[in-house]
């Protein structure tokens, strides 16, 4: 009788029994935000979602000056929120931008308005 050891011999007979790569995923980002209309002061949630190869970080911008980062330490996949207050009224163009490792960056925005 012979004991597969977590698909060893499966692999052996394909030539090799080492650890698999997984191929890198297109490299892609999001965001949506909890709301897109909102009062000075009140938060606004954003969530980011992105793919990649080895995704290095996420940066947001806010569109007033202020921004956010966050490290994504080489993952293929992250879910990140971010969450931000205006101090003052007009209409403000929020980005995201995902850094991949070997495929670049990639961004996605979407538009706040502060009443």
């Amino acid at each position: 009788m012979r004991r597969i050891l977590h698909g060893c011999v499966l692999l052996a007979a394909l030539g090799g029994c080492g650890e698999a790569s997984l191929a890198p995923l297109p490299l892609d980002v999001g965001i949506s935000a909890s709301r897109i209309t909102a009062s000075p002061g009140d938060s606004i949630n954003f969530l980011v979602t992105a793919q990649g190869g080895t995704l290095i970080g996420i940066e947001a911008t806010y569109g007033d000056g202020a921004l956010d980062q966050y490290n994504t330490g080489g993952a293929r996949t992250a879910h990140v929120t971010f969450r931000h207050a205006y101090s003052t009224r007009g209409t403000f163009v929020v980005e995201a931008t995902v850094i991949d490792a070997s495929a670049g960056s990639r961004s996605a925005t979407v538009e706040v308005r502060v009443n």
